[in-house]
This record gives C-alpha cells, sequence and structure tokens, in this order.
C-alpha cells in the first residue's frame, strides 16, 4: 500500500510502526457552528482512509479532536447569552448527527480541548524549560520559532513568508513567533495553570492530545499519519510539528496527508468567505448516501 504524502510530495510505501497497527489523527472541528459540506469533505476522506486500512487487515486507533473553546466560541456565547459549555455542547451534538447521517464513523477516542489543558500545559513547561519558549509582560507565553531548526520544514516556506499570517505583538522575539498560552485577566474564560490563569494557543492543542493519547511506544515518530484539510498545512500543522519536535526526542508524524476543498464558483467554501451552506440543510434535499458519494467521487487532495 502507498501514501501520497504532502510533506514529501511524493507516493511513499506505507509502513507502520507498530506492525499490523496504525494511529491515525485528524484535527476535528471547532464547535461554535453547524458544519458545512467542507468539513463532510474533510471527514468522509479521512473516514475512507480508515475503512481502507482496517480493509488491509490493520487495527486502527483514530483519534479526532473537538476543540471546545476558542475566541469563535466565545464570541458565540457573548453573542447568544449563552455559555460557552452550552455552545461547544450544542454544535458537537449538531456535528455528531450530521456526521453520522453520511456514514461517517465514529472515532477510537474524540479527546475535547476543556479536557486536556493540563497535558497542553505539561508541553508548555517542557519548551520553557528547554529554551523553546518565552513569557512575556501581561503573561502570554510564545513558541520561539528560531530555536527549531526545522522550522518551515513541513510546508517549505520562507522564512518572511509567514510574516502576516500571525498576530503583531511588540514584545515578540520574531513576528512568526506564535502563542502556546494566552493570559487572562479579566473575568472571561479562563482556566487555572502553573502559568496563572489563560487559555491555550490553539495549535498547542493537537500536539498535547496526540503526546498525551496517541503516541505509543518509543518510535521516531508520535504517531502514524496525521490528517487534515489543505488549509492546515501552514500554520497549523507546521506549528504543531515544531511544538512536539522541541518538546520531545521525536517527530511528530511519519506520513502527512491533506485533502482538497469543496468549491464554489472557484472559491473555497468557507463561513469567513460567506459562501458555505449547513451540511443539514443539504441532507433535507438528499440522503445521506447520496452526499457521501458526491463528495467522494473527486480524488481526496482535488
Amino acid at each position: 500500500m502507498f501514501i501520497y504524502d504532502s510533506v514529501k510530495k511524493s507516493k511513499l510505501r506505507f509502513e507502520p510502526q507498530n506492525e499490523g497497527k496504525v494511529s491515525l489523527y485528524v484535527c476535528g472541528p471547532t464547535v461554535y457552528d453547524d458544519a458545512h459540506l467542507g468539513h463532510a469533505k474533510s471527514a468522509l476522506v479521512f473516514d475512507l482512509l480508515r475503512r481502507v486500512l482496517e480493509g488491509e487487515g490493520y487495527e486502527v486507533f483514530f483519534a479526532r479532536n473537538i476543540t471546545d473553546i476558542d475566541d469563535k466560541i466565545i464570541n458565540k456565547a457573548l453573542q447568544s447569552g449563552l455559555s460557552t459549555t452550552e455552545i461547544a455542547q450544542r454544535y458537537s451534538e449538531a456535528y455528531h448527527q450530521d456526521m453520522a447521517a453520511i456514514g461517517v464513523l465514529p472515532p477510537t477516542l474524540e479527546p475535547k480541548a476543556t479536557e486536556s489543558i493540563d497535558a497542553m500545559c505539561e508541553m508548555i513547561q517542557k519548551l520553557l524549560d528547554k529554551g523553546h519558549a518565552y513569557t512575556i509582560s501581561n503573561g502570554d507565553i510564545y513558541f520561539d520559532t528560531a530555536t527549531d531548526k526545522g522550522y518551515l520544514s513541513l510546508s517549505n516556506r520562507q522564512s518572511d513568508d509567514n510574516v502576516s499570517r500571525v498576530e503583531k505583538v511588540s514584545e515578540k522575539r520574531h513576528e512568526a513567533d506564535f502563542a502556546l498560552w494566552k493570559a487572562v485577566h479579566d473575568d472571561s474564560v479562563s482556566f487555572d495553570s502553573p502559568f496563572g490563569k489563560g487559555r491555550p494557543g490553539w495549535h498547542l492543542e493537537c500536539s498535547a492530545m496526540i503526546e498525551r493519547y496517541v503516541r505509543s511506544g518509543d518510535h521516531p515518530y508520535a504517531i502514524d499519519i496525521h490528517g487534515g484539510g489543505a488549509d492546515l498545512l501552514f500554520p497549523h500543522h507546521e506549528n504543531e510539528a515544531a511544538q512536539t519536535r522541541c518538546s520531545s526526542n521525536h517527530e511528530l508524524a511519519k506520513y502527512w496527508m491533506h485533502n482538497g476543498f469543496v468549491t464554489i464558483g472557484g472559491e473555497k467554501m468557507s463561513k469567513s468567505l460567506g459562501n458555505s451552506f449547513f451540511l443539514k440543510d443539504a441532507l433535507k434535499a438528499y440522503d445521506g448516501e447520496v452526499l457521501r458519494f458526491y463528495l467522494l467521487s473527486t480524488h481526496y487532495r482535488g
């Protein structure tokens, strides 16, 4: 069996680190709204991959996280008058219903960000101890990208290509540095930590969850396959890989797979672009099996 690795940009023979077993991690939804067809596309691609691997006789451990704390969730809660917990629960349940309707199998494990704060704090502490992270005056903690010799090796970007993609903070050592922990000094949603009250950075979540829940054995890679949408290769997966590489003595994933987008008029379907429509609405017009066939009828990278 061969897998097209989207980092190496070539087909590689698939050889899992543990014979007969596969560890697969896919970035899941941020639950602040209903799922659109773009979410369904990614879920279906990796559902199919899982089924193929199981059909080949592998025992597959498939983890897909839920981001249940995020600025978008907080904003939705403020707009609706509900708590962030209520918002996350409402849209997590809706996501599960939509995925079941199009035949997506539930993951082996579905960790939530809010239940993994201690794992994230543990990784932050390791990065601080090893000199890969630093704290600024307001209590925020940043990853120091200049200390990682492998940074940008995943996306093959130049060091000045990503300046505009990150927030501008005057105390950051380098424009590309990204937040590991965001300190909270008011009454907004926060979590207790050894670093004070705050919220974790989004990129930290998956790295910490993989290390805590999915990694099996002392291997060169934490997991066999890491998947997600093509838009996650940079900066999300780049930053994930950096965190894992610098906090441990291994790389994050042996194989990287990224699915293409559902497009509308030549543009990626996205809530932010205002050109998306909800899966639940499509399901009112078409059977889930029809939508599954439609979304899988194009190549997964297309």
